[in-house]
């Protein structure tokens, strides 16, 4: 029995990104959500690493296709907005998930 994904996030073995989603989805590039500075906004082209770290962004809703927002940087940590929720997250986090600036 295939198990199919709930939502086209591409970082999971059930997903099934519709042809649609793969269109508005950036083949290649993007940049580290992590050298964005304070008010950048970009969406998300793709999450790089570990089955398990890309499952752990996945369920906070960080995946691609979805806009992100930097609201705030202290001592290399980052405060996102994503889909109305703020998330803290570390840089070390943030240097897996790759967007395209000024795309939302």
């Amino acid at each position: 029995m295939t198990k199919t994904c709930s939502t086209p996030c591409g970082s999971c073995r059930g997903c099934t990104m519709s042809t649609e989603f793969a269109e508005t989805v950036p083949e290649a590039g993007g940049i580290p959500l992590a050298v964005m500075g304070n008010g950048g906004c970009g969406k998300i082209v793709r999450i790089a690493g570990k089955t398990e770290q890309r499952r752990y962004l996945s369920d906070l809703g960080l995946v691609a296709g979805t806009d992100v927002s930097v609201l705030n940087t202290v001592s290399g940590n980052l405060l996102l907005e994503v889909k109305g929720t703020r998330i803290a997250m570390d840089r070390s986090m943030a240097s897996r998930i790759f967007v395209v600036p000024g795309v939302c």
